[in-house]
């Protein structure tokens, strides 16, 4: 249960260069579909990769078929950082709607007919159907972890088995439930046993989709042997609140009693409602705030929220902070848009 850290500087505001961006598309996007009807969308490598990097440098960009209604799609992503989910989402949000040529997507989706596609790895052709995988389900963190084999492994470095290994379950789940459902993936020359294909993990996430998230308790140590009580939303990941950049923690003291534990018998109840409240003030659970969790003991509860830092104040729980009868409650702010501080939660 770590402390209040020295805040880190807050990102620039990247809305100015979102809509930039879009001005540029709006005289670019002619051209864009010309070079791609003339099948020759290598010339547009350049414009696109200078207009996207004044966003961020960061960002990944795709020109691929379209998945809902347009014949192309366009999509900016994070190209796996978390640190810059919400500024992808935030490039989509400002998109134009989507129309007969093109459609926008701030992650690279889930394409069944991919799956039937190849990889080029170090001068190598993968077939994508023949990628299978060995699956344990972790019932406490709610993801698969994966023991990834193709036949052609053995010929490529581990590096290079990685990086395969992501593209191909990319394709088979999307990249966002590759964050929330995947766990550990290891990569191996042999095959395991009872291998499944790739294209069978989609109904089984599918599957716990629909279960919902819901709160799960599990207990850990301090380095002093010390207890400490987590309760936590599971599955949950930073996907699934790509808006919220903001670590708002909160510090809720209490007496301890044995063990750094507290002894108030509805503790619990007293921290629930206080939550609720908080949430509340922040605008309630949606796409800009969101309740992770908490972490008690030695003596406090940590308390941790998120919030879109571009348009929630998180002041806004300062109120609630003397409802807290136990003693001082005490609120820490900072930028965290990988999720860093509670990293230890959703491992």
């Amino acid at each position: 249960m770590p402390l209040f850290r020295r805040k880190p500087a807050a990102p620039p505001d990247p809305r100015p260069a979102i809509a930039d961006f879009w001005t540029w598309w709006a005289g670019a996007r002619n051209d864009v579909v010309a070079a791609l009807d003339g099948a020759d969308p290598q010339g547009l490598s350049g414009a696109l990769t200078d207009a996207v990097g004044r966003i961020h440098p960061e960002l990944d960009w795709a020109l691929t078929p379209g998945v809902d209604v347009a014949r192309y799609a366009l999509v900016v992503s994070a190209g796996g950082r978390h640190d810059l989910r919400s500024v992808a989402h935030r490039w989509w949000l400002a998109a134009p709607p989507a129309d007969t040529e093109f459609e926008y997507h701030p992650v690279r989706r889930r394409d069944p007919a991919a799956v039937e596609g190849v990889l080029d790895v170090d001068d190598y052709e993968l077939p994508l159907v023949e990628f299978v995988a060995g699956t344990r389900y972790d019932e406490q963190r709610g993801r698969f972890d994966l023991a990834v084999h193709h036949p052609l492994f053995p010929l490529l470095d581990k590096e290079s088995r990685t990086r395969a290994a992501f593209l191909a379950l990319g394709a088979a789940l999307g990249e966002d439930d590759v964050e929330r459902w995947v766990g550990a993936v290891d990569v191996t020359a042999d095959q395991p046993v009872d291998a499944v294909p790739l294209a069978s993990l989609a109904p089984l996430v599918d599957g716990l989709r629909q279960g919902g998230d819901a709160w799960v308790t599990f207990t850990g140590a301090t380095r002093r042997g010390r207890p400490v009580v987590g309760v936590v939303r599971r599955p949950f990941s930073r996907v699934d609140r790509p808006l919220a950049d903001t670590h708002v923690a909160v510090s809720l003291p209490y007496e301890p009693g044995d063990q750094g534990m507290p002894t108030v018998p509805d503790f619990a109840k007293q921290v629930d409602a206080w939550e609720r409240r908080a949430l509340d003030a922040l605008g309630g659970d949606g796409e800009h705030a969101v309740l992770v969790g908490h972490e008690t003991g030695l003596g406090r509860c940590l308390v941790h929220l998120y919030v879109d830092g571009l348009e929630v104040d998180p002041a806004a729980v300062d109120p609630m902070l003397p409802e807290w009868s136990m003693g001082p409650a005490r609120r820490h702010t900072a930028p965290d848009p990988a999720w860093r501080e509670i990293g230890h939660l959703l491992a």
